[in-house]
Formats: C-alpha cells, structure tokens, sequence
C-alpha cells in the first residue's frame, strides 16, 4: 500500500488567499529541494568524482536541472516532489555534464555507468513530470 503524506497548515486559512498558501507551499518545496539536492549531489560527487563548482535551485518551466560549462549545477525546485530514484538519475545526469557537455554517446554511457536504469527514469520524468505543479 502506498502511504500517503500531507502538509498540515495550521491557522485561519478563510484569512490567506489562495496565492499566499500557494506561495508559502513552493518557498517550503524549494527550501526542502536545497536541502537534500545539496546533500545528495554532494554524496554522489564524492561517489563518482565529478565535482561542481555551486548548486543551486532555481524555477525552470521546461527542465529539470541544467550545468553549466563552469560545473554550476542548477535544479529544478519541482524536482523534490520526484521520488528518490528519479531525483538520483536527474543529479547523476547533471554531474555527467561536468565531464561531457553535450548529449553525446560518450555522455549517455557514462550516465548508465552510474545510472544503469537511466531510460526508464527518463521515461517516467516524461510522463509524470507535468504533475508537479502547485
């Protein structure tokens, strides 16, 4: 069974406006997205040697994260609400930017090196991906 996980507010919430609730629940999701995405590609660095410069979260409409030609990686904060396995593929995918920065064969394997099951993580964030709006 699958378990569910709720957000409780607690207040009046006839006196906030939908948009401040809204607000309040992304500036939640991005702190929580800087928090682990920090830690987790940290973790992963170290694991495969491919080392950025920063991290940072960001809103992006379009991606899920992006590195730049000096090893900046940026993330997606809509990302947080992926579960665990996919937000691995989305940071080793990124970390792989560092030494490759291109979608090129040679990028592609050395994704799978380290993240073997990379097309079905693909495939999932493209199907599912659109869910995570607020």
């Amino acid at each position: 069974a699958k378990t569910q996980q709720y957000i409780e507010f607690c207040g009046r919430l006839n006196r906030l406006s939908k948009k401040s609730i809204r607000n309040s629940l992304i500036l939640w999701y991005k702190q929580q997205a800087e928090q682990f995405l920090n830690s987790r590609t940290t973790w992963f660095a170290n694991k495969i040697g491919l080392t950025p410069k920063s991290i940072t979260v960001k809103t992006y409409k379009a991606r899920w994260g992006s590195c730049t030609n000096k090893a900046e990686i940026q993330y997606n904060w809509k990302l947080i609400q992926a579960p665990p396995d996919i937000i691995d593929y989305v940071i080793i995918h990124e970390l792989c930017h560092i030494q490759h920065h291109n979608h090129s064969p040679t990028f592609w394997q050395l994704v799978e090196k380290h993240y073997p099951d990379f097309k079905l993580a693909r495939t999932w964030l493209k199907n599912n991906g659109h869910k995570f709006e607020i």
